[in-house]
């Protein structure tokens, strides 16, 4: 028997024993998020910032070069102005309380995430929506993809994306190849715009969080129903354009299945939210903080219907396999997204005190920028970063940080969110740089940067002129 046969025991045996101890280190962190949310103390953070640790020690062989650089760069810089003498403890603190909230959204969402890619409701809403006759499949093509955007995240893509190439039969006509590739081009943009309106108003959705914990005077209930608003007419435009944009076919009418059957999955997105809610109205939690604490529960209570049928013997067994041989994998394949989120929010909140508020001030005062103005032009970083490859998560802690540092400012919180969340809907669908338009675009045959700006880059650029001229009318 080989050397190699005879090691790989043992090596499987590491493998298992790193990721549990990974995923221990990601529920401590999680653990540590929610005393801090219910009953703050002192020793959170530094538990929490010691477990953070130990799950990038834990996870640095699988880690990629780009998010290393992150994890070396935090602790780096806050070392730095540390001993510099321009922070102090009770910064760093806050910091490691970012991070551990971090990783709490992260976990929370992967229990919700990990019980929707094996539901069947999902993909019978699937074949509903792709199979619509030409008339209202745009329409619902974003409405479902939004849907199952709230609960699956970047997942939503794959499912979808996979439906529709199914659904797109290959020929060897002309004319059929190119309806075909006409209603391909039409549902994989319907999607991704679904997916882009996300970050618009959804709790799932990094944008939210990083909105709310940005602009402590603003709560997701305060801003959830413009958010709402913002999201419908996103989709509602992108349906005009598409309405535009392509003459009424000359089809058979396409019998597309029973949209009765996407009531559970709008039911499953609303209760979310709304149990999140009551839970909030009875402990006195932040809603966010309170539906970061429910998604899980949901997401278990969804798994323990998929196997009904059986006896309860037998689906706790499962349910209990489950969590022990699918979660530990769940939580640690997202190691690059851990390591950028909490060294981003991390970096975040450490270099907010080293911004002057009276300078940043009076160089506003000086320079005649308006409000209108100033937000525009945070709107246009946010974009150009995006273009060149700058995460937006770095962009919009240190904007959104400054712009609280500045006294007097003028401008309203439901109005930082709306410009922040705008934004970032329409860079997800733009830049070739997002995960979203490289996922996609898998999907179309074409690059991102072509899926970007030539099949999305009209319905972009108006977004963003509209909301710039609304700007500049009401501010």
């Amino acid at each position: 028997m080989s050397t190699i046969a005879l090691s790989r025991p043992g090596t499987i045996d590491t493998v298992l024993m790193s990721r549990n101890l990974a995923t221990i280190s990601l529920l401590t962190i999680s653990a540590c998020a929610i005393i801090r949310e219910l009953s703050p103390v002192p020793w959170s953070s530094p538990v929490a910032g010691a477990a953070l640790v130990l799950f990038v020690v834990l996870q640095w062989p699988r880690i990629n070069l780009t998010y290393r650089v992150f994890a070396v760069l935090a602790p780096t810089l806050a070392t730095s102005l540390w001993l510099a003498g321009m922070i102090d403890g009770t910064t760093v603190a806050a910091g490691l309380d970012r991070a551990a909230f971090f990783t709490f959204f992260l976990t929370s969402l992967a229990v919700l995430r990990e019980s929707a890619k094996s539901s069947s409701l999902v993909r019978r809403c699937g074949k509903v929506l792709v199979n619509q006759p030409p008339g209202r499949r745009y329409f619902l093509m974003a409405f479902g993809s939004h849907l199952f955007s709230v609960m699956l995240n970047i997942g939503a893509l794959n499912v979808l994306g996979t439906m529709i190439r199914r659904a797109i039969r290959p020929s060897s006509d002309p004319e059929t190849q190119r309806i075909g590739a006409i209603r391909s081009r039409r549902m994989l943009t319907a999607t991704l715009r679904g997916f882009c309106g996300v970050p618009l108003w959804a709790p799932t959705s990094v944008t939210m969080l990083l909105v709310l914990s940005g602009i402590p005077d603003l709560s997701w209930e305060q801003y959830a129903p413009l958010g709402l608003l913002w999201t419908l007419l996103f989709i509602l435009w992108g349906a005009v354009l598409d309405r535009f944009s392509y003459p009424k076919p000359r089809t058979h009418r396409v019998s597309g299945g029973g949209l009765r059957q996407l009531i559970p999955l709008v039911f499953l997105v609303a209760l979310v939210p709304g149990l999140a809610y009551a839970l909030a109205q009875v402990t006195g939690l932040q809603l966010f903080s309170a539906l970061l604490m429910c998604a899980p529960l949901i997401g278990l209570i969804w798994i323990w219907v998929q196997y009904r049928g059986l006896r309860t013997g037998v689906k706790a067994g499962l349910l209990l396999r489950r969590m022990r041989r699918s979660f530990p994998e769940t939580f640690t394949n997202q190691r690059n997204e851990v390591v950028l989120f909490t060294s981003s929010g991390f970096i975040g909140v450490i270099l907010i005190p080293l911004i002057d508020p009276e300078a940043a001030s009076a160089f506003l005062v000086q320079a005649d920028i308006g409000n209108a103005t100033l937000m525009v032009c945070i709107s246009l970083i946010m974009l150009t970063f995006s273009f060149i490859g700058i995460n937006a998560i770095i962009t919009v802690t240190l904007m959104l940080g400054a712009l609280q540092q500045i006294p007097n400012l003028g401008i309203s919180p439901l109005v930082q969110a709306s410009v922040i969340a705008i934004t970032w809907a329409v860079f997800a669908g733009a830049s070739p740089f997002t995960a979203s338009l490289r996922f996609i675009s898998n999907f179309s045959g074409v690059s991102p940067l072509r899926f970007g700006i030539e099949w999305n880059g009209w319905f972009s650029g108006s977004v963003l002129a509209i909301m710039y001229i609304t700007l500049y009318v009401m501010l």
